[in-house]
Formats: structure tokens, C-alpha cells, sequence
């Protein structure tokens, strides 16, 4: 047996993980170290001003145009390409809140929830439960989701019965006032760090994603 694997059979068994790397104590350390050392973005609880029941909203399975268009207008991420299911709820032509599923990237997994969402300033009482039931009719199963824990809050995810299990990446944002554009949009838009510092940006990064499973 190669050294390399010795050293992770021995790390295995003294504290049940090949990589002392991925110890939360140690993850929380880095975390930590990583916070100290830049500016960093954290999550603010929409305000609600208006309550409505999600049961007594119509659901529909919405036109891919229109549920993209919605999120475009309402999402801070936007649409999310390769959409092949969106459900709404909905009444009065006016969309409350809704989920969009996609393929999932990861082989292990059927499906990604690629959006779930509600209407800015509303709280839709058993909105995302009821969608989450109907993509289950639609026979919609072991489902992934990436949480961007700077717009969204976990805990919806987890009231659908969606589990955690890991944390990936932090993201670099350049932000003026409440104008925010990803590192990767600035590089697609072939824009200079020194073109973002010039028009008045700064950078930050978000705290990551959580990576949420349903099977």
C-alpha cells in the first residue's frame, strides 16, 4: 500500500474522515481565517409586507418564456438556463411564487430545483410545499440544489424536506450600492478589475453554496 493511502487509512480511523481537512472544527477555522481577510456579503431576510395562502392560488405549469421573464424581472440571479419543468401559483395573471427544475449536471442526481422563489415583499404560506408536491406528481425525483446563502434561506429548503450536504464554493461579487455583477460576468463582459474599481465598484465575496438533496 502506497504511503499516501497508509496516511489516509490511518487519518480514517482516528477521526472518521481520509482528510483532517474536512473536519467542521477545521473547516470552521478556515471559514473564519477567510472571513477575517476580505470583505464579505451576508444574507438579508427580505421584508414582507403582504400574505397570501398558496392553496388558494392556482397552479399551473408555466410557458418556459414566461417563467424565465418572471425571474428575470424578480430573482437576483435570474433565469437559470436548460429549464424543463417551471410550476407557479398563481391568480389574477399575477405569479406568486414558483420552481424550476432543469437536469441535473451531477449524474447522481435526476434533477436540479434550479429556482424556487416568491414574489418580492409577499410570504406565501405553503407556497413551496404545494409546488414541491405537484413536481412529485409530475414524477420529478432525487433532486439536487445549489443554495446561494446570500438571496436564499435554508431553511425553505429544508421545510420541503430537501437535506444538506455539503458547502462548495464562495463567489467574488462587485457591488455598488445594491447594483451586484459576479466575477464571471465581469470577465464575460471583458471588463478589467481596474474597469470595475473605476466605475465606483468594490469587491466581496458571498459565503458560498449549499448543496441540498431530495431522493
Amino acid at each position: 500500500m502506497e504511503s499516501n493511502e497508509i496516511r489516509k487509512q490511518t487519518v480514517l480511523r482516528i477521526y472518521g474522515v481520509d482528510n483532517i481537512a474536512k473536519l467542521p472544527e477545521i473547516q470552521a477555522r478556515r471559514a473564519a481565517t477567510y472571513d477575517r481577510k476580505r470583505a464579505m456579503l451576508r444574507y438579508e431576510k427580505p421584508a414582507i409586507c403582504y400574505t397570501v395562502d398558496g392553496y388558494a392560488l392556482q397552479l399551473y405549469r408555466l410557458n418556459k418564456d414566461v417563467a424565465d421573464s418572471w425571474l428575470d424581472q424578480y430573482h437576483p440571479l435570474k433565469h437559470c438556463p436548460g429549464t424543463v419543468i417551471a410550476l407557479g401559483l398563481v391568480k389574477d395573471d399575477i405569479i406568486y411564487c414558483m420552481m424550476t427544475f432543469k437536469k441535473s449536471r451531477n449524474k447522481q442526481y435526476v434533477a436540479e430545483l434550479s429556482r424556487m422563489w416568491v414574489l418580492p415583499e409577499y410570504h406565501v404560506i405553503g407556497g413551496y410545499a404545494r409546488l414541491s408536491q405537484e413536481a412529485s406528481n409530475f414524477g420529478i425525483y432525487n433532486i439536487v440544489a445549489y443554495v446561494n446563502v446570500l438571496f436564499e434561506d435554508v431553511k425553505d429548503y429544508e421545510a420541503i424536506g430537501m437535506k444538506y450536504v455539503n458547502d462548495i464554493q464562495r463567489t467574488k461579487w462587485w457591488v455598488k450600492g445594491k447594483d451586484m455583477i459576479s466575477d464571471a460576468s465581469r470577465r464575460q463582459a471583458k471588463k478589467s478589475k481596474q474597469d470595475m474599481l473605476d466605475a465606483g465598484y468594490e469587491s466581496k465575496y458571498d459565503c458560498g453554496q449549499k448543496v441540498y438533496v431530495y431522493t
